[in-house]
């Protein structure tokens, strides 16, 4: 197989182009994942469009420093190893480029997984250097690898969401608007809410008319509302709004509609990445952003390691059961196809229903 890597200019993130990097041998230590597949999501767009701003550049540098590798999630094998405790064949889930291999310097090695110590990751979030050994990983099915490349680092950003409005009370909030309600982290997030509300808030899905059918029968929103109907809506009820599109105009029509109701603006996306520039002199509160990695750790140090696992991992297979009866998987093979699905979502060609995945 052709060594490849899609590459990406850092200021114009809708110029992606294919490169062949040149084959390193390996050092002491140093272990070759070969890149099997891989989930290409609006979520990896949001990752493109904060790539500066949150460092994502930062994890898989590319040859020229005007560009940058993409980051997604999926499954790697290794096809060499000069570590002692990491043999071929070993499967692996984790963060990858969106390219055919990655060369990782493992420690911290267990039946479960390792950290790539490589140097110029050290200083980024620990949870995106974290590989899972699946072997050793108890929710690992062969028949749900779909699922977990699309899903999972989605939803678990939504799970982390509901435990944080719930820490919060709400914000005070009686209505909790998610705009880009069709996107997998906000299904992930309503899902979360809907199971466990105990502040008793009502979840309103915003999304576009073409996707309000598919939003409302998803189940998990207690009202579905259009993005030109914002103008219309009630107010009088404290509300909060949980942001995944990014959208400057939908931001600015909804705080300037619902202005002293507006309790909170959490910022997670960027799904509608061409107009995410912040918007300005908003009336009601300034947005603030919700940055998941330091929301594991802050849920690992409440729970505790195996009380995080057991509950994180309860809430994910109920909604991995769940997945096929609201989502298509489709697979596309190879680097051409790669190129070709990035630049169908950053043109916001992407069907809310589909789940789309990269056979490398």
């Amino acid at each position: 197989m052709q060594n490849w890597a899609m590459e990406i200019d850092r200021q114009d993130i809708t110029k992606a182009q294919l490169v062949t990097p040149q084959r390193k041998d390996l050092r002491k230590s140093e272990v070759r994942l070969v890149i099997d597949r891989f989930a290409l999501t609006a979520n990896n767009i949001t990752y493109a469009a904060f790539g500066d701003a949150m460092r994502y550049w930062e994890f898989f540098p590319a040859g020229d420093s005007g560009r940058g590798r993409l980051p997604v999630w999926g499954f790697a094998d290794i096809a060499e190893s000069r570590h002692p405790d990491l043999p071929v064949g070993d499967r692996i889930y984790g963060y990858f480029p969106a390219a055919s291999e990655l060369i990782v310097q493992p420690v911290k090695v267990s039946a479960s997984g390792f950290i790539d110590a490589a140097a110029h990751r050290a200083e980024l979030p620990a949870p995106y250097n974290r590989y899972v050994r699946c072997a050793g990983d108890a929710g690992y099915g062969k028949d749900r690898e779909a699922e977990q490349m699309v899903l999972q680092p989605l939803f678990l950003t939504g799970w982390l969401l509901a435990r944080y409005l719930n820490a919060e009370k709400g914000f005070g909030a009686r209505l909790v608007f998610l705009t880009s309600a069709s996107s997998k982290t906000a299904i992930g997030l309503a899902r979360s809410l809907s199971a466990d509300n105990p502040h008793a808030v009502r979840i309103i899905g915003l999304t576009s008319p073409g996707s309000r059918e598919f939003v409302s029968g998803l189940g998990c929103y207690d009202d579905v509302v259009t993005y030109p109907e914002i103008a219309d809506l009630p107010t009088g009820d404290a509300s909060a709004i949980v942001d995944f599109a990014g959208d400057a105009d939908i931001n600015r029509a909804l705080h300037e509609r619902l202005a002293d109701d507006l309790t909170a603006n959490i910022r997670v996306g960027g799904a509608h990445w061409e107009q995410s520039a912040p918007a300005s002199d908003l009336p009601g509160p300034r947005p603030h952003f919700f940055f998941a990695p330091d929301h594991v750790q802050q849920a690992i140090a409440e729970l505790g390691p195996e009380g995080f696992q057991s509950a994180y991992g309860a809430a994910w297979q109920d909604f991995a059961a769940s997945a096929r009866d609201w989502l298509a998987f489709r697979e596309f093979e190879g680097a051409q196809a790669c190129l070709d699905i990035y630049r169908r979502l950053i043109a916001g060609d992407a069907i809310a229903r589909d789940g789309l995945t990269i056979r490398v």
